[in-house]
């Protein structure tokens, strides 16, 4: 709170709750097979070419046809703009170890994955090879400088001249030859050095002052010619037969710091000793499928394993054939042993290719529950293969409705088993009974072009889901999602499976079967719109009833996520009746509630009668909402009365 001392005029912004935005209402979740791609994995699409180059095109073999692409491409030309693919399958993809270079107990350091999945990763080829960034020739070295002394004494290091203390630099540690000093330079002025700790001797200009020999768990020391060195680089440290490696934690005005606990040996760095080179180890990797046409060839040259490193092989391997990746247990090998060992070029293994009669319930089931953690999926549409069996595919489309159900904030649109006829669709409706109302289910086929055809004339069957998904999304569009999807045109469809009367439709129409027909001069329209639910549920029959309470619910889920933990008090109530009424007065506005005012419409109620002491007691905070919506005129009746003089007569 503001303490007021100064009397005057004082502005205090509040914070104003904003109004509940409407969630989406169309975007679609497809499942089942496709050519390739990730299986179980949501995978967000936006345009039928994205779709072809995540998961592929059409099925070449007609005996192996599955109406996955069928089903996207639909619903993107009727009007569908966001959709999920969760891929179903019993593929296996292709994969190499690429083990470290520890001797013995090696371990899968990186895994090479074929992109696409099925015996054609088994046709790709890795090498591994030994490279380095900085080699001998780049002469990498620990810096040496040693210089005659003036004097020396305390914290202070004379030497002749200016050019003789350039050689040193802050941080290097300096000794006097032939003495036991071992001191750190803390600057360099003129022809001084300034050091951080004191001398424990006096010397006199017979003296010489170099870098001190590098010491066991020395960390810290300066380099020369460190081009090529960076964080993350796997540097190497030889002197005649004594080397070690150790990974380079920083590298600032030529001094490296090491990532480990130092060095394990002494190196000496007098004048007469050999120079103690640095070298830096990396791998290079060739990735091949010769079978191709043309024959494909990547190479990623000088990768690291350090994040930190700029050729860290996750940044750098960007391959159209594989993925490389960390195993899913890590390598515990410290630098370089971590680092891939050499590999002669070898193939992938262990690719194999769909096997379509092999999919069963539970690959469904996983790709349900895969798509349980995706929040914006307001549409479910399965596919399946062509000649499924009609038993499996009820059971997997029992399973989508109890998705939805549970799930609350999705619809699912299913389609008649294969080569149904009207009269056995009475057993797959029941089947597929939705209390609440949270499915669909229409009949006949689309028949549509057959885009693999040779000649282009070629027509074929294909479910209608995905066209009715883009249908959906479509109507939602243009009027809302309060408008019943039907009396649509179904874009892409050039006919029916089966050409149904009004009498026939009459006894569909009761049992819950959406219906598509053809009226003469016109394309096939959507001409049903009633969910699953049994026919003694009324309040759930249609299918736009249904889709606006779960718009309205989960809008208020989402809206009023601001409440949470908010002081549960009259103040919030208000607070909460006047956000609510007003996303609720739009709604009404758009034409999706029924009333010629608002208070007709909808209720909003939110009192001490619902939340009494012991409800607040226990952090609740009760809210009722009630709304009248409004139902689609599935039966027109006209009335025509004949009047002439004073008889009359009427039908309808």
């Amino acid at each position: 709170m503001v303490n007021y001392t100064t009397p005057g005029v004082f502005i205090e912004e509040v914070p104003a709750t904003g109004p509940i935005a409407g969630v989406g209402t169309s975007t679609v979740a497809f499942i089942g097979p496709t050519l390739f791609g990730p299986t179980n994995v949501p995978t967000r699409v936006t345009n039928w070419t994205q779709f072809k180059t995540l998961f592929g095109d059409y099925p070449v073999n007609p005996a192996q046809r599955f109406f996955t692409p069928y089903a996207v491409n639909g619903f993107f030309s009727n009007g569908g703009a966001i959709a999920y693919i969760v891929r179903v399958g019993t593929s296996q993809t292709a994969k190499l170890n690429l083990n470290d270079r520890a001797s013995t107990g090696s371990a899968a350091t990186l895994v090479a994955t074929a992109q696409r999945d099925g015996q054609i990763g088994n046709t790709i080829r890795v090498e591994v090879l030994n490279s380095q960034i900085v080699d001998s020739s780049k002469s990498a070295a620990v810096q040496k400088a040693r210089a005659a002394v003036s004097s020396a004494s305390a914290t202070t290091i004379n030497l002749q001249n200016a050019s003789d203390a350039a050689q040193f630099r802050s941080g290097d540690s300096v000794t006097i030859e032939g003495s036991t000093e071992r001191v750190l330079v803390n600057q360099v002025s003129g022809s001084q050095l300034i050091l951080a700790n004191t001398l424990t001797g006096t010397y006199s200009s017979s003296a010489f002052v170099r870098i001190a020999d590098l010491v066991v768990s020395q960390k810290t020391f300066r380099i020369q010619n460190s081009a090529g060195i960076e964080p993350g680089s796997v540097i190497t440290l030889a002197q005649g037969s004594t080397q070690e490696a150790h990974l380079v934690a920083s590298l600032v005005n030529g001094f490296v710091t090491l990532a480990d606990n130092g060095l394990t040996n002494a190196f000496q760095l007098t004048q007469g000793a050999a120079a103690v080179a640095i070298t830096t180890s990396e791998f290079t990797l060739n990735v091949t499928q010769p079978s191709a046409q043309p024959p494909v060839s990547e190479q990623f040259l000088n990768l690291s394993m350090d994040s930190r490193h700029s050729r860290y092989f996750g940044r750098i391997i960007q391959s159209a054939l594989v993925n490389v990746t960390l195993p899913s247990v890590p390598n515990t090998q410290t630098p370089p042993n971590n680092i891939p060992a050499p590999l002669a070029p070898t193939f992938l293994s262990g690719g194999v290719d769909d096997q379509l009669g092999a999919v069963n319930e539970t690959h469904y089931q996983n790709a349900l529950t895969s798509l349980s953690a995706i929040k914006d999926v307001e549409l479910v549409c399965l596919s399946v293969r062509d000649g499924i069996d009609p038993t499996l595919l009820s059971t997997i489309q029992v399973d989508a409705v109890r998705h939805c159900e549970q799930m609350g904030d999705r619809f699912a649109i299913l389609d008649a088993a294969p080569r149904s006829d009207a009269n056995n669709l009475s057993t797959q409706v029941a089947a597929l009974a939705s209390v609440r109302g949270f499915a669909a289910f229409y009949y006949p086929w689309l028949l549509i072009s057959d885009p693999m055809g040779p000649t282009g004339s070629e027509t074929m069957l294909v479910p209608p889901s995905g066209h009715l998904a883009g249908i959906y999304a479509r109507s939602d569009s243009q009027r809302g999602v309060h408008k019943a999807p039907a009396n649509e045109i179904i874009n892409g469809a050039r006919g029916l499976a089966a050409l149904l009367s009004d009498t026939d439709q009459g006894l569909l129409n009761t049992i819950g079967v959406n219906v598509l027909r053809v009226f003469p001069g016109q394309p096939p329209v959507v001409w049903g719109a009633r969910t699953t639910a049994p026919q003694d549920q009324v309040a759930w029959r249609y299918i736009n009833v249904r889709r606006l309470f779960i718009f309205v619910e989960q809008s208020l889920i989402e809206g009023l996520r601001w409440v949470v933990f908010e002081p549960n008090d009259p103040s919030l109530w208000k607070k909460l009746e006047r956000t609510a009424s007003e996303f609720l007065s739009r709604v009404w506005r758009s034409g999706a509630l029924f009333g010629n005012k608002a208070s007709d419409a909808f209720y909003v109620k939110i009192s001490e009668e619902q939340n009494t002491p012991a409800v607040r007691a226990l952090g609740q905070i009760i809210i009722e909402v009630g709304i009248a919506p409004v139902r689609p005129a599935e039966f027109v009746i006209v009335r025509i009365a004949m009047s002439d003089g004073a008889a009359q007569t009427s039908e309808q």
